[in-house]
């Protein structure tokens, strides 16, 4: 069996259990929230400590989210990073290609707090961040030596995420140079020259929580002191808007299966088609194949 099937046999099984795995959890998820504490009012009470409880109402922020890896701050409770890198991508036959490459996304938050409760960091990853973020503070973009460029569509237009580009001098559009001999040898060193200025350059961009005015928010964690913490079982259980507990049970229920099923079928089709074996040519087919040729 070749290599490639056998990784798609073992990334669908692991799919299938981690979409087993999720339905499984259904009961126990279901029977914390089903006895959680659901508070009319954000308030802390001492009866409430080291119990799931369920909150709602406006967060507040309390300090902005800052990247430290770039030295950034981000007017938001939580932010989505998305990094970068301009290099090679192909070098088939001379031809040198050049493009942004994926180098992974990371969640960053600040600090927020929801009546008197503050949230734990892990519960702030569980906002959503779906606004791009235009926000930069021009002084630390300066002090960094960052530029600020927007993206681009394939054809050409600009599009609504801003990166901040580090070691460059804008989002470059793709770039190709051939080493073909049968091309000038100043055309090819200058445009040899142009990748290799833009090789390396990095590029972030974020999408924030941003929450509108007046937006309550429908939190479940646990209260430690006037900390509200993720439960190690259930996650970060953010949802918009005011919500009873009943709908909170059939929200938290509804995802898990969702994404439960999700999971199965993508490890069932990937399983099938490591398993699949190939057609096999009938004789009269190959023959037919080799008088054509």
């Amino acid at each position: 069996m070749k290599i490639g099937k056998i990784i798609l046999i073992v990334l669908g099984v692991a799919l299938l259990a981690l979409g087993i795995a999720g339905l499984k959890d259904i009961p126990a998820q279901k029977a914390l929230l089903e006895n959680a504490v659901y508070l009319e009012a954000p308030v802390v009470l001492p009866e409430n400590e080291g119990k799931l409880v369920i909150i709602h109402g406006k967060p507040e922020m309390t300090a902005p989210a800052y990247d430290e890896e770039l030295g950034l701050t981000l007017d938001t409770i939580k932010a989505y990073r998305y990094a970068e890198e301009y290099k090679l991508i192909s070098s088939e036959q001379l031809l040198y290609k050049y493009g942004w490459v994926s180098k992974g996304q990371k969640s960053i938050v600040g600090k927020a707090s929801l009546g008197e409760f503050a949230l734990d960091e892990k519960m702030l990853v569980g906002f959503p961040a779906d606004s791009e973020y235009d926000g930069f503070d021009t002084a630390e973009l300066s002090a960094n030596d960052y530029v600020l460029g927007r993206g681009k569509t394939k054809e050409g237009a600009p599009t609504e995420r801003w990166w901040v580009i580090a070691g460059g001098k804008y989002y470059y559009d793709a770039f190709e140079y051939s080493g073909n001999t049968d091309i000038p040898h100043i055309t090819r060193e200058m445009d040899k020259e142009i990748a290799l200025e833009r090789e390396g350059a990095k590029a972030y961009a974020y999408k924030i929580y941003t929450g509108a005015e007046g937006q309550e928010m429908t939190i479940a964690g646990i209260q430690q002191g006037n900390l509200l913490v993720a439960d190690d079982t259930l996650g970060p259980i953010v949802k918009d808007g005011v919500l009873s507990k009943e709908q909170i049970l059939s929200a938290n229920q509804g995802g898990i299966m969702g994404g439960s099923i999700v999971f199965m079928l993508i490890g069932v089709v990937l399983a099938v088609l490591g398993l699949r074996k190939p057609k096999v040519k009938s004789h009269t087919t190959y023959e037919k194949e080799q008088a054509n040729t």
